[in-house]
């Protein structure tokens, strides 16, 4: 180490008062800055564009820009600023998240364990597994019955189970009848011989009466060359099969009509099985069945359907199903216990899902469409029938080639519903769908159609009514024709553009399930088949209908009408047709009348009337009348949710609001309480049908105070009552005797009427 003084010489200290100065001028710069970084900010905002592209690439222009608080989330203006809580700057927000669209980060996406599968298109098999018991085959069971009397000498089929076959010998039987008979065809036989001229009739008849004793043929002619009675004859057996059933012993006296054996042929069994009346809509005669038996590994039966019984067992609601199976090795013996697939080819093609990918909230059914790079798209569907390899019809909402989540989509449910409430709470929406509405719709107008796009949509409209008014009349004659004319029009239709949204067809897919439909009809040939080609063109054409309205120079009211028997495992099915008589085109003329649900479709360009009916615009004095229409509307939204149901109930709410508020200023003060606390119990949550139920309960509640309070100043003239279900604790009101469970419609007459709160004469009970 050197010891040699260093020649670097050791810098000085600033000076103190160069500190200072430096010191002072860094705090005036930080002041000015602070002051006036607020107003800067502001400049600077209102110079950028409004216009904002997200992180995932999409254009948001239009879209007004939204800005919260990093440290206060709920708190969201529409202007720059500082948050009024803690004084921090607003940020602004992703635009992106007003929709329904989901971004995440792949890696996260990797780390929740999503999964994706792809929608494809296939044939429509449903499989109903059950049991089934082997039966024999009743067509191929014969008796063996005695035609004379007389003594069994010798037995030679002794024993239960033993193996027939045709001729061969069953008993050797004395009787005097068979012995005379024999004589007398001897006798008759030698006259012929003796005499060339003799009659032949008097032989022919003798050896006829042998014959209906069951003497062949070749024991007649054996009986020519012995020329002497047999003491007894042998009777040979007229069937092939097995002894299932035996009256007979050696030595034993038998009278004619005697049955002594049961021959079963088992070469064909048949298998009886179970299935349950909600599955009688997939079963048809002739549908392949396929059986397994446990004590037979490895091995299995082909059958079919050839008999489906015409009634049902009244206390497991169970109906009895026939098949047939080949059993030519005789491994399938009666009483056996199988297991039976029952396989049904519904459809050629449909759009088939995973059946994991669908999210059932009971109000809806929801999927999410993977479209790549970490985003996802919430999107309602409709489904059908569930196949045999976990997949699902999907009615509506989604195509062919679609990549649907099959695994972690409830955590993708949960933010999209973050999405959901914070697009609502922006755009001042209720609803359950994030759209911008205008001011024309909010008050209650559907917007009028370009001419281009109505004279298109009213060829559509034409042709299908076309196809309904045959099938109404059972006729499949010309339906190809019109089917050929709807899928044509629907082309022309989807050609056409809706100004001022360019996204129209992307929003409403389900016309192109309208027009596989169509293209599917016009190669169909049978009613039946036609019927459920139909339906589906039915569901996706109002839902389009309801959406745009009907063209007003169509000149005609459309009114959407439900069947609930056709299809009825699947809800029901949806029709349209001219306002009228209800002509049900899935039963014609059977149940030409069948229909539980009738309104009419919204003139595009004109105020919609669900709109004008659900709120009165003029109100009445008299407390009487204005009870008497609360109930009415009470009564209404009553009946929705029995049928499980939110469409209007908005609407609904507003005109019950509108009626208890009246109710409440015309009624004595003593009375003007209940109808408050109506008034109060009708703010009811509308965003999900749980919700619904739980303040319908207290609504309910106050409406039974209220009815009980007032039915002697306040005469009805109308049957109440008062109904309780002991499975949910809660009240309702309703107009008959018949249960209409509100809360459970899945256990629709759970329940008792409680009292009859008012009768027809306005009395009390």
């Amino acid at each position: 180490m050197s010891t040699e003084p260093s020649t670097h010489k050791i810098p000085r200290s600033i000076p103190f008062q160069t500190m200072s100065l430096l010191l002072v001028a860094s705090l005036v710069s930080l002041a000015i800055g602070v002051y006036f970084a607020k107003p800067i900010g502001k400049t600077i905002a209102k110079l950028k564009p409004q216009s904002q592209t997200s992180d995932d690439g999409h254009d948001h222009a239009g879209v007004t820009q939204y800005y919260t608080c990093g440290m206060h989330p709920w708190i969201i203006l529409p202007n720059p600023g500082a948050c009024p809580i803690c004084g921090m700057d607003l940020v602004p927000l992703d635009p992106a998240k007003f929709t329904g669209e989901i971004a995440i980060d792949p890696v996260v996406v990797q780390n929740m364990g999503v999964r994706t599968e792809k929608v494809a298109a296939g044939p429509l098999v449903k499989n109903i597994r059950t049991v089934g018991t082997v039966d024999y085959n009743e067509t191929l069971v014969r008796d063996i019955n005695i035609k004379i009397s007389g003594w069994i000498e010798k037995l030679y089929i002794d024993y239960l189970g033993a193996k027939v076959k045709q001729g061969d010998p069953l008993m050797e039987i004395y009787s005097p009848d068979l012995y005379a008979a024999q004589e007398e065809y001897l006798i008759a036989y030698r006259a012929q011989q003796q005499q060339a001229q003799a009659n032949s009739t008097l032989l022919e008849s003798a050896r006829t009466r042998l014959r209906y004793y069951d003497i062949t043929d070749a024991q007649i002619a054996q009986l020519q060359k012995d020329d002497k009675p047999s003491k007894t004859m042998t009777l040979q057996s007229p069937y092939t099969g097995v002894v299932i059933a035996k009256h007979a012993n050696e030595g034993m006296k038998v009278d004619p009509g005697m049955q002594v054996l049961r021959i079963a042929d088992l070469s064909k069994i048949w298998v009886i099985v179970t299935l349950y009346e909600y599955q009688l809509p997939y079963i048809q005669l002739g549908n392949k069945a396929t059986m397994s038996l446990p004590y037979i590994p490895g091995h299995t039966f082909e059958g079919t359907v050839v008999y489906i019984y015409p009634f049902l067992d009244k206390k497991t609601r169970e109906v009895q199903v026939r098949l047939e199976f080949d059993n030519p090795d005789g491994l399938l013996k009666p009483g056996m216990f199988a297991n039976v697939s029952l396989e049904n080819r519904l459809a050629d093609e449909r759009t088939l899902a995973p059946r994991e990918a669908i999210i059932d909230t009971g109000a809806r059914q929801v999927a999410f469409v993977a479209l790549g790079k970490g985003r996802f798209e919430p999107r309602d569907v409709i489904t059908g029938v569930r196949t045999e390899n976990d997949r699902i019809e999907v009615l509506q909402g989604l195509k062919p080639g679609e990549t649907v989540v099959t695994s972690g989509q409830f955590l993708l449910d949960s933010e999209a519903k973050i999405r959901a409430a914070l697009a609502r709470m922006i755009q001042g929406d209720n609803g359950n769908d994030v759209q911008v509405v205008s001011d024309t719709q909010a008050a209650g107008t559907m917007p009028a159609l370009p001419d281009a796009f109505a004279n298109a949509l009213n060829q559509v409209i034409d042709a299908y009514l076309a196809i309904g008014k045959q099938l109404s009349n059972d006729s499949i004659e010309h339906v190809a024709h019109h089917a050929t004319t709807l899928t044509q029009a629907i082309n022309t239709l989807t050609a056409q553009s809706m100004p001022g949204n360019e996204h129209f067809w992307h929003q409403h897919m389900q016309v192109k399930d309208a027009l596989q439909a169509s293209q599917v009809l016009t190669n169909i040939k049978d009613i039946k088949q036609a019927r459920e080609q139909f339906a589906l063109v039915s569901i996706n054409l109002q839902q389009l209908l309801k959406d745009t309205g009907v063209p007003a120079s169509l000149g005609q009211t459309i009114d959407a009408l439900h069947c609930p028997m056709f299809r009825n495992t699947q809800g029901g099915s949806h029709w349209l047709q001219t306002h009228g008589d209800v002509k049900n085109p899935y039963f014609g003329q059977s149940m030409l009348d069948c229909s539980d649900k009738q309104e009419s479709l919204p003139i595009a360009g004109q105020a919609s009337q669900q709109m004008t009916d659900a709120v009165p615009s003029n109100l009445p004095d008299d407390p009487a009348q204005l009870l008497g229409q609360l109930i009415d509307r009470y009564l209404a939204i009553q009946h929705q949710l029995t049928l499980d149901q939110m469409d209007g109930m908005a609407d609904q709410l507003a005109s019950f609001k509108q009626l208890a508020g009246q109710l409440a200023s015309k009624l004595p003060a003593k009375q003007a309480p209940n109808a408050t606390a109506i008034l109060q119990a009708s703010d009811l949550d509308t965003r999900d049908i749980k919700s619904l139920r739980r303040g319908f309960a207290d609504l309910s509640d106050a409406m039974i105070t209220l009815v009980q309070a007032s039915k002697s100043q306040l005469p009805l003239h109308r049957n109440l009552y008062q109904a309780y279900c002991p499975m949910v604790k809660k009240n309702w009101l309703q107009a008959d005797e018949t249960i209409r469970n509100p809360y459970a419609p899945q256990m629709l007459d759970c329940g008792s009427i409680k009292a009859q709160l008012t009768q027809t004469d306005g009395g009390e009970k």
